[in-house]
């Protein structure tokens, strides 16, 4: 007969990110993994090299879930439902968005971490990027702006699609709380007021390029501001 093994590496990783969201990044050790898992430390380093290797799985898991939920409506231009999805996926994720509100491009990590998986860790953060590009030529092409607004678009997209709603969300994910239910309310009307056309839009719809959609008038101050980037987007 069979023996199933108890613990697998997706039971360790999740203990990571528990660890990490309700200790602090730092805290997160082998034994502190073994801990919350209930397992003996030697199955950690049994499957993970290094604490180094445990870290960026669970980053990669954490930071991949956050990319899917938005990815989507980023690459279409919906950007009022990529605002929906983030906070949603804030509310069914809390362990994993207080985990990446704690790291910044990438998660503390050594030179035990082998070359393979520092790759994966680019290419997950290199999406990300390549998805919101895609939702900033989106915007610049059905928003009518000049080619050379593109620069303030993706400035202002960067505020409105996250900075706005992850400043809104983090005190409560800090804390342990739930993102109030409200939270979207909170943020539609400066949403509408920074991306106009997108209010218009419905889940299979594209822009109405009919629509008078010009950059507000706070864009220019916008423009000149640092901007934020997307892979500092989390924390």
């Amino acid at each position: 007969m069979v023996r199933l093994a108890k613990f697998n590496d997706d039971t360790f990783v999740q203990a990571a990110i528990e660890v990490a969201a309700t200790c602090g990044v730092a805290a997160v050790s082998m034994a502190a993994i073994a801990s919350k898992a209930g397992a003996p430390m030697g199955s950690v380093y049994h499957r993970f090299g290094s604490r180094s290797e445990v870290l960026a799985r669970a980053w990669l898991r954490a930071k991949s879930g956050l990319r899917q939920a938005v990815e989507p409506h980023w690459q279409s231009g919906r950007t009022w439902p990529g605002v929906q999805a983030l906070l949603g996926w804030c509310r069914e994720h809390p362990l994993h968005a207080r985990f990446l509100l704690q790291c910044e491009d990438h998660p503390p990590i050594d030179e035990a971490l082998a070359e393979p998986w520092r790759q994966r860790l680019e290419d997950e953060q290199l999406a990300l990027e390549q998805a919101f590009e895609q939702v900033v030529r989106h915007c610049t092409r059905h928003g009518g702006s000049e080619a050379g607004q593109a620069q303030t678009m993706g400035t202002l997209l960067r505020f409105a699609l996250l900075d706005s709603p992850l400043a809104l969300a983090r005190p409560y994910l800090a804390q342990g709380r739930e993102v109030p239910a409200g939270a979207e309310a909170l943020l539609r009307t400066s949403h509408a007021a920074l991306c106009p056309w997108s209010m218009l839009q419905t889940q299979d719809d594209e822009p109405d390029a009919s629509v008078s959609t010009s950059l507000p008038s706070m864009a220019p101050a916008l423009a000149h501001a640092e901007p934020t980037p997307v892979r500092s987007a989390t924390h």
